[in-house]
This record gives structure tokens, C-alpha cells and sequence, in this order.
């Protein structure tokens, strides 16, 4: 499916999956839309549409991955070099050693996990400070590449799992999706009483989800 704007397309499919919300992303240069059975297709069409320029750039975005790359907010010249054991060092330009050409997305996506880890590392004491009023301590932390929810918290396994996405972006989201998650361990659901506590955790923290929400994983 594709709609049409100022001479421009933006091509799309829609899958439809048993969730609630909707999700959408870039992948083979068009906007895949993961949506709930319950959430009608004009909804996602006019999301679509008022948001056209947004998804369009993001589209023409992966088309110059090999130009650019973001980390952490900012934004740094990517330079492939082919031929090597996968390596990385980053500069004013980022440049990741790899043996092919066919490695290049399993090689960001272990760039950007083995950055964000770097990243809760030094977190750490940050992270035990902010939890003590709630008589939470740090938790065995996963980092994944996933579709959907930039992290997640097994309540049962007391185990959290954040996405590697989170390295493209300002270290303040990280620190809020950790909070939000520790958060569940308080409570489970996202009813009134988690979102109280969250306040206590992180205050100021809408303000931050608001701004999450316009980054598509």
C-alpha cells in the first residue's frame, strides 16, 4: 500500500498481531505497522498521513545507513571497512570492521548492544542511589534487539531486559525506561498506582515518555 504527498510515496504494510497498540518501523524501505485487532485501519492511515514527512525521512534515512550513524543523540560519519574481524572505534567518525558486506546489520546491532551496555555500566551507582527509597537493588540486566517496547521487566524472574535500540538515543531515555521498568516490580500493571510510583522514581518523567514515543523503533 502506499500514500501519496506532495509528489512524494510512502510505502507501507500492516500486520495485524493479538496487542493492544500499534507499533511502526522501518524495514525494506517502507513503514511496517504491527497493530491490535481492535485499533481500525483509518486510525493507522491518518497516523500515517499527519506524520507523513516524519516516516518519509526515516524511510530515506536507512537508504543513507551508510553515510551516518547515531549514538547516544548525536550523529557521526559511518565508514564500513570490508575484509576484517569485526571491530569498532568511535570518533568524529564511527568506523566498524567487518568480514562482508552481508554482516553490516548484525554488526550495528551488536555496535549499539555492546554500547549500551557501556552505558548501564556507568550507570551503575546512579541506578542503586535512585532505587534505595524503594528498597529495590539492581537486577541481572539483558540487552536485546527488539521489535516492539524499548524494555521490559519479568516480575516473576526479577530480571530486566532493555533494547539496544536505546544507544541511538539521549542517555536520559535509557535512565527512564530502566526506571520504568524497576517500577513494575512495585507494581505490575500500568494502572494509576504504578504511574504514582514512577513519579517518586523519576519526577518529570511524562515529559520524557512523550518524547519516547516519537522515536519508532
Amino acid at each position: 500500500m502506499i500514500i501519496e504527498k506532495d509528489g512524494k510515496q510512502l510505502p507501507y504494510i500492516i500486520i495485524s498481531k493479538p496487542i493492544k497498540n500499534a507499533y511502526f518501523r522501518v524495514k525494506n524501505n517502507q513503514i511496517v505497522v504491527t497493530k491490535g485487532p481492535r485499533i481500525p485501519l483509518q486510525v493507522i492511515e491518518k497516523r500515517l498521513d499527519d506524520y507523513f514527512d516524519h516516516f518519509y525521512k526515516l524511510i530515506e534515512g536507512k537508504k543513507v545507513d551508510d553515510q551516518q550513524i547515531a549514538l547516544f543523540g548525536q550523529h557521526y560519519d559511518l565508514e564500513w571497512v570490508i575484509g576484517h574481524p569485526f571491530n569498532y572505534e568511535v570518533k568524529d567518525t564511527i568506523r566498524i570492521w567487518i568480514p562482508n558486506q552481508e554482516l553490516k546489520e548484525k554488526a550495528l546491532q551488536t555496535f549499539y548492544g555492546q554500547q549500551l551496555k557501556n552505558l548501564l555500566d556507568s550507570l551503575d551507582s546512579w541506578l542503586v542511589e535512585a532505587l534505595k527509597p524503594f528498597n529495590l537493588s539492581p537486577l541481572p540486566t539483558k540487552i536485546k534487539y527488539l521489535k516492539s517496547k524499548f524494555g521490559s521487566c519479568h516480575t516473576r524472574k526479577k530480571e530486566i531486559t532493555m533494547n539496544a535500540y536505546l544507544a541511538k538515543l539521549e542517555p536520559i531515555y535509557t535512565k527512564y525506561v530502566l526506571l520504568h521498568e524497576y517500577a513494575h516490580l512495585i507494581v505490575p500493571n500500568h494502572q494509576k498506582p504504578f504511574y504514582d510510583v514512577l513519579d517518586l522514581m523519576m519526577p518529570g518523567h511524562k515529559t520524557i515518555q512523550k518524547a519516547l514515543r516519537k522515536h519508532h523503533i
